[in-house]
């Protein structure tokens, strides 16, 4: 899946937090050089590519404007589309695996960035140890297998 993201031109100061719709599937905030940063839905199409589709842009455009009717006068620089990996439960994988010495850490779609620093101690301790701590235990990659899925969609705080 590709999730989208734009760049608006730069304008002054307005915002200083992120603010996520789940009601209009898009998130919003300010770069520290003025131009707004815009991420939208992931377009349901499997592909590989790095841009964006128009038909999602637009209706994450059209949504986050109903919010915030300012950002309708604003230019949008550049787009793309990002590559996102996303299990079948939208939770992520932190696992050994059957391979010797061999770890894994993916599968965190949309909220790598916010989850990224916080698992890397979850890790940390299970290259360290050899199994995962209390907080990884149950992100491992034989869940799948024995139907113990856990669905974190909603940490996300957009629907993907």
């Amino acid at each position: 899946m590709a999730l989208q993201a734009l760049v608006s031109e730069p304008i002054k100061p307005c915002m200083d937090v992120v603010v996520m719709a789940n009601t209009v599937h898009g998130y919003m905030s300010q770069s520290d050089k003025g131009e707004m940063v815009i991420g939208g839905g992931t377009d349901g199409f499997n592909n590989f590519t790095q841009r964006g589709s128009f038909h999602h842009i637009e209706e994450t455009l059209r949504a986050l404007i109903e919010t915030f009717p300012i950002i309708s006068r604003l230019k949008m620089l550049r787009q793309w589309g990002g590559i996102v990996d996303m299990t079948g439960d939208r939770s992520p994988i932190i696992s050994k695996t059957p391979v010797g010495n061999c770890f894994i850490n993916c599968g965190w779609g949309t909220g790598g960035f916010k989850a990224i620093p916080g698992s890397g101690w979850a890790m940390a301790d299970l290259v360290a140890k050899g199994e995962p701590g209390p907080l990884a235990a149950d992100f491992n990659m034989w869940r799948f297998k024995e139907g113990q899925f856990i669905d974190e969609s909603v940490a996300a705080g957009v629907a993907h």
